[in-house]
């Protein structure tokens, strides 16, 4: 990916810390704006993520604490704010965070590249560098266009940590222990060093280089040892370069990755193009189409074999595969295959929807031939290689998704010759959907014909067992199944008519029982929750977007309400009007310039509720209301175009997961959609 103006422009403008992310076949990379290294992962076939870090080990007696979840999942962004700086070469004695100075930032799929002045003068560009063979390189160019010599420090800071990723949650599902921290570190006078954990299993080994003077100068061995996963840091050893125009500085730091880490994603075919042109009218249109693309593609896909790619949440705070944030990644990506022609020059457009075609279809075969089912649902969450991460929990929407993401690529695809054999040989020779709608039915209430779910989509416990937006889903994956079944003619035992008759049952069951009256707005409307024996809950959550989606997805057509003598859709706009409004207790935080839409389950406003708003007033032509959740959505996005978890009401600034694919990949939706031309600053027509 060539130079990007937009991220440039608003580093400057846009105050809000994060890291600066980049990743490429199936290794994730996190810096901080002067390149030094915050957090290295890649793939390991038992541990899933290990990660190569300046932080101690997650604290494993603390899994159940969400407070420390919480600043263990901070500690890359406070180390910014505080001017602490990571491993690898550092020149100067700039702040790491530099807000006012931002470097320029170029992209491309094999490398990253930062640009910048330091104070006395130097011109400092940085290359991050992974090869095929993941070897990860570091390489700085020192130069100056001054008449003089001049100087500036040089440091390598080999503090570095070697550690399995925690995957630790906020709603604790059942931790995977981690091995005590052990970290042996070695140096070789051939400027080598080697960094292993035992106690892992895993090892990498480094090299630095340059051009400019003699290696022992830096006193490498004293540099660093590594005990229990701590760094324990000597003095960092700086030198003083005296560089001059016609004599350029080179420095370069080397590590080589384990060889199982080494599964090409793209093919050098795939390499996305130096310069691109963007026919978007809006600098933070195309920050966010681009930034989350780019997100997605390099540091969320995890390559565990030729044909085969777990995609990630994000690979900070939740390193794992979740079905319902993977969809929501997928369909960004398939809308782009679909859309992305419009957005940007042809070349460009078509390494896209190569990309996005391959990591879908990797995708689909991770999901149902890689991840295991040892209760025979899908699971909460996956680490890498397929492995359940959380215990026996079963969450109702989370088997919907993987069989709805089949029929997307299908559809989206259809026009592709690999598309059609593909999508009948999972149907054809897996037993995964019969085995799911076995278990579903052997859960359904025979006497209201609803289905029980452990968790609400939040992850939190449910006070009544039937959720309202995962019976949309669900209705909706039988109704998709049935026309994909019928297109492509009965296949393994599912039949067109059978699935059109649990769609038909399941929406029935839906109506009857999760119609309600809400004393709060004095409003008949869909609950959150029911016993299925008259009793409901009121709520609505950032994390329920099927409620959204059941206009668009025909859910609520043609549905009387004998008593309010309503149809679907004036109960679907009463549920949505009071999710989006202060009489949502615990949903709606109204404070603030950025208040709005959020979660129980991470208080405050959510960027996932800006959506909700943005395409509830874009259905229902607002244009008031779309033109203010834009805004709001500009006002908290990271200079890279990603989102985090949850802001604060007043500032905007991030309160929670600064890393979080999902807003994104939604938002990124919208903007390529453009469901009813609200967003009027985003896509050129035509």
């Amino acid at each position: 990916m060539g130079s990007i103006g937009p991220i440039s422009s608003l580093l400057a403008s846009q105050p809000r810390l994060k890291t600066i992310d980049w990743g490429s076949n199936g290794v994730m990379i996190s810096l901080d704006q002067r390149g030094t290294i915050l957090q290295l992962g890649f793939y390991h076939p038992k541990h899933g993520v290990v990660l190569i870090s300046p932080f101690e080990q997650f604290d494993g007696d603390k899994f159940y604490d969400p407070s420390y979840v919480r600043r263990y999942r901070a500690r890359m962004t406070e180390w910014i704010k505080d001017g602490k700086k990571g491993y690898g070469l550092r020149v100067g004695d700039e702040r790491s965070s530099a807000p006012n100075d931002p470097p320029e930032i170029s992209r491309h799929r094999d490398h990253l590249t930062l640009t910048y002045q330091t104070q006395s003068g130097i011109h400092v560009q940085t290359i991050f560098t992974i090869t095929d063979h993941h070897h990860f390189e570091q390489t700085t160019v020192l130069s100056t266009k001054s008449a003089t010599a001049v100087s500036t420090a040089v440091a390598l800071d080999l503090g570095m940590s070697l550690n399995r990723a925690s995957y630790g949650q906020l709603t604790e599902g059942g931790p995977i222990p981690l091995p005590e921290s052990l970290n042996v570190f070695t140096t070789s006078r051939n400027n080598t060093f080697s960094l292993n954990n035992p106690n892992l299993g895993v090892g990498i080994k480094g090299r630095f280089w340059t051009n400019r003077w003699d290696i022992e100068a830096l006193k490498f061995g004293d540099i660093m040892k590594v005990s229990h996963g701590e760094p324990v840091k000597a003095q960092r050893n700086t030198n003083t370069l005296v560089i001059s125009t016609d004599y350029p500085a080179v420095l370069n730091f080397t590590i080589e990755l384990p060889v199982y880490a080494r599964q090409p994603c793209f093919p050098l075919s795939l390499q996305m193009p130096t310069t691109r042109a963007w026919h978007i009218r809006d600098p933070a249109t195309v920050t966010i189409i681009e930034g989350n693309l780019e997100y997605i593609l390099g540091n969320c896909m995890i390559p565990i074999s030729e044909n085969s790619t777990c995609i990630i949440t994000d690979h900070v705070a939740l390193p794992l595969g979740w079905n319902r944030d993977n969809y929501w990644q997928v369909r960004f990506l398939l809308d782009a295959y679909d859309r992305i022609e419009f957005a940007t020059d042809s070349f460009t457009s078509k390494i896209y929807k190569q990309n996005c075609y391959s990591s879908v279809k990797a995708h689909l075969n991770w999901a149902f031939r890689v991840s295991q089912r040892p209760h025979r649902f899908w699971h909460r969450s996956y680490i890498a290689s397929g492995v359940p991460k959380d215990g026996p929990i079963f969450q109702l929407d989370q088997q919907c998704y993987p069989i709805i993401e089949l029929c997307d690529f299908f559809d989206y695809t259809s026009g592709e010759m690999e598309t059609k054999p593909f999508v009948e040989d999972i149907l054809r020779k897996e037993e995964t959907i019969l085995e799911i709608i076995d278990v579903l039915l052997a859960r359904r209430d025979t006497t209201t014909n609803l289905f029980p779910t452990d968790e609400t989509p939040g992850d939190d416990p449910v006070e009544y067992p039937y959720h309202f937006s995962s019976h949309i889903l669900l209705w909706y994956t039988f109704t998709r199944l049935a026309k994909l079944v019928e297109i492509l003619r009965d296949r393994k035992g599912l039949e067109a008519s059978w699935l059109r008759q649990l769609a038909n049952e399941t929406h029935a069951a839906t109506i009857k029982h999760f119609v309600g009256y809400n004393p709060v707005t004095e409003k008949r409307m869909f609950a959150y929750l029911t016993d299925g024996a008259g009793k409901h809950a009121f709520y609505h959550d950032a994390n329920d977007i099927p409620t959204l989606f059941a206009l668009e997805w025909g859910f609520v057509d043609d549905i009387p309400d004998s008593e309010a003598i309503e149809t679907g859709k004036s109960l679907w706009i009463h549920t949505m009007k009071f999710g989006l409004s202060p009489a949502n207790e615990g949903g709606y935080y109204e404070e603030g310039p950025f208040g709005g839409l959020g979660s129980v389950h991470t208080r405050g406003p959510w960027p996932l509720g800006y959506f909700q708003e943005l395409v509830f007033a874009e259905m229902t032509g607002d244009l008031v209301a779309s033109q203010k959740a834009w805004e709001k959505i500009k006002g908290v996005m990271f200079f890279d175009g990603l989102f985090s978890e949850a802001v604060d009401s007043y500032t905007g600034e991030c309160t929670s997961k600064a890393w979080f694919a999902w807003p994104g990949s939604m938002i990124g939706s919208a903007l390529l959609r453009d469901r009813s031309g609200i967003v009027m600053d985003g896509l050129t027509q035509g």
